[in-house]
């Protein structure tokens, strides 16, 4: 009873102390910025001289991020960052290709009604993230266990 009572707190105390000697998986993110990859498709970003206001990228939509509204008696997509799933769908099946998806991925805000995108915002382009200390490229990435050493 005793034994297995030590076993159940030695157990987990080892494994974390193999761990803490390993090397980090994770970077220090505003000084350290990990390279994406070509495939990344960020937010969508719309050119509204080809949108026809048609609606395929709010039916196309899993999550019911893009609602049309009016805009000068047009219909232009509004985007919702905050329910997006960042699937790319509203891209692809875009019949003019008006949305396309950006690679831009700092889109944290303090308040929740600053991620939906009218249809003015949603043209914008997102600016490059500015210049950091130090790009990371990943070494390796283990097959085992899906992490990826920096």
């Amino acid at each position: 009873m005793v034994f297995s009572w030590i076993v159940s707190i030695l157990r987990p105390l080892g494994m974390a102390f193999r761990h803490i000697f390993k090397y980090r998986f994770t970077v220090k993110y505003p000084y350290y910025v990990l390279e994406t990859s070509e495939r990344y498709r960020g937010r969508p970003v719309l050119d509204l001289a080809k949108c026809v206001g048609c609606g395929v990228c709010a039916t196309i939509c899993p999550n019911k991020a893009i609602t049309m509204v009016n805009v000068e008696d047009r219909r232009y997509p509004q985007f919702d960052a905050g329910r997006c799933c960042f699937c790319g769908f509203c891209a692809y099946f875009c019949l003019t290709s008006a949305l396309k998806m950006n690679g831009g991925y700092e889109l944290s805000e303090y308040d929740k009604s600053n991620l939906i995108y009218p249809p003015e915002k949603l043209v914008k382009v997102p600016p490059p993230p500015p210049e950091r200390k130090k790009v990371v490229k990943l070494k390796k990435l283990s097959l085992s266990t899906g992490v990826t050493h920096g």
